[in-house]
Formats: structure tokens, C-alpha cells, sequence
């Protein structure tokens, strides 16, 4: 079976159950049978994996499946960013940042402040890619425990590293500082080859895309700085 995944036709063989379930959405209408990425999970690479983590067989599968594909994404200018993305206006802002840190809470906190206007692009692991000299954040099956995504891909207007704070403010990350926090949230333990077109992609993304550092409560009112400020066009900051 293909699937429409970041505006690619993908094929994913072995993704077990839990995949296959999250991608019912991506599933493809086109007409052909030829995929731009192949993804394939073999038994012998599940059950090298289960003794590292706590999880299930079928767990382990559905996360090998968004690995496979986000190394081979690398290669159609696209990158995995560990994070959550709200859609507003024709836009997606981003919010990154180590787990537990409350990149869920805060993109909730968007959908209470914009209603309707706002949804959740994905919850857990946007794909982003260049496309045409802009970069876009799509929605992927991998999409955290809750599974919140949708197949629509749209402008990166900005993107947000959230940090735990008593009084909410933001502010832009220099150029110099944004690539460390990049490169720690995206796909890492990949080969030298992959890794030049990771740093290629991430120096781009830094030149093209706002980078923010977000202090933030778990109250609406982050919410409402954060848009207040990404919204504006970058010259506006």
C-alpha cells in the first residue's frame, strides 16, 4: 500500500498494526505503484531493538517505520523536527524542546486562545521540507501517543524552543545559537553522507525561518505571546 506523506508517495512494509492504523488518513488515491521513499521494518531489526526500550513488538515497529523514513527524507530535502505544530491562518508555528518540557500543553493552549482558527498539525514529529526555496511542515502517522495529525502540509511561519518559566516572554535565538537546539531535536545517528545534508537542510532552515527561545507558563497567556510575536513578518520582531 502507498501512502501521501510530506507531498512524497511512500511504501512502508512491517510497520506493524499501530502503524497502519495512524496512517489510515495518508493512505493514497493516486493511480501507479511507484514510491519516492520505501520503508521496511524486518523482524530480525525488531528484535534487535525491543531489548533497548520497554515497549511492545508493534510499538517497536511503528518506531522503526518513522526512523526508516525520516533518514530516507534526508535525501527529498526534508528533516523530522521532535516537536508540536499548530496550524493557524494558512501557517504552521512550531514548538521544540526537550520532553516533558510542555510542547503539548502550550500548542492546546492555541486551540483554546484561536477556537476554530487553530488546529494541531502534528503532535509529536512534523516532517519539514524545502520545497522551492520555502520550508513546509507536514503532517506525519507519527504523531505521538495521542495521535494527533492531519495530512496538509503549510508554510513554516516560525518556530519556538520552549523553556519552563514563572513569567512568560520571547525572544529571537541569535543565528549563531539556533543550530545546537536544532540538531538536538531532529533525526541523529546517521552517516556522514546523510549528516552533510542534515547540516545543509538546518543552516538553511536557520537563514529562512524565525528561531525563538519561548519562557513560557502553562497558562493560555503563553499562547497569546507566542502568536502575538510569531505571527508578525520577521522585519516587524
Amino acid at each position: 500500500m502507498l501512502y501521501d506523506i510530506a507531498g512524497l508517495r511512500v511504501s512502508v512494509e512491517g510497520g506493524g498494526e499501530r502503524f497502519l492504523r495512524q496512517a489510515q488518513p495518508y493512505v493514497s488515491a493516486a493511480a501507479g505503484d511507484i514510491a519516492d521513499i520505501s520503508v521496511r521494518v524486518t523482524d530480525d531489526q525488531v528484535m534487535a531493538a525491543l531489548p533497548q526500550c520497554s515497549l511492545s513488538a508493534d510499538d517497536c515497529r511503528y518506531i522503526l517505520s518513522g526512523m526508516r523514513f525520516y533518514f530516507e527524507l534526508l535525501t527529498h530535502g526534508g528533516m523530522m523536527l521532535h516537536s508540536s505544530a499548530v496550524g493557524v491562518g494558512g501557517k504552521a508555528y512550531i514548538f521544540s524542546g526537550n520532553s516533558g518540557v510542555g510542547k503539548s500543553t502550550h500548542t492546546a493552549n492555541w486551540l483554546k486562545l484561536l477556537g476554530d482558527e487553530a488546529f494541531i498539525l502534528n503532535d509529536d514529529k512534523p516532517a519539514l521540507r524545502l520545497i522551492e526555496d520555502r520550508f513546509f511542515a507536514y503532517g506525519t502517522p507519527w504523531s505521538g501517543k495521542h495521535d494527533i495529525s492531519r495530512n496538509v502540509g503549510l508554510p513554516v511561519a516560525g518556530i519556538a524552543f520552549i523553556e519552563r518559566a514563572a513569567v512568560n516572554s520571547i525572544e529571537r535565538i541569535p543565528t549563531f545559537e539556533a543550530a545546537g537546539p536544532l540538531l538536538a531535536q531532529t533525526t541523529r545517528h546517521i552517516r556522514a553522507e546523510r549528516m552533510n545534508i542534515l547540516l545543509e537542510l538546518v543552516s538553511r532552515l536557520i537563514a529562512d525561518v524565525p528561531i525563538y527561545r519561548l519562557c513560557c507558563t502553562a497558562d493560555v497567556s503563553s499562547a497569546e505571546i507566542a502568536y502575538e510575536t510569531m505571527r508578525r513578518v520577521p522585519n516587524e520582531n
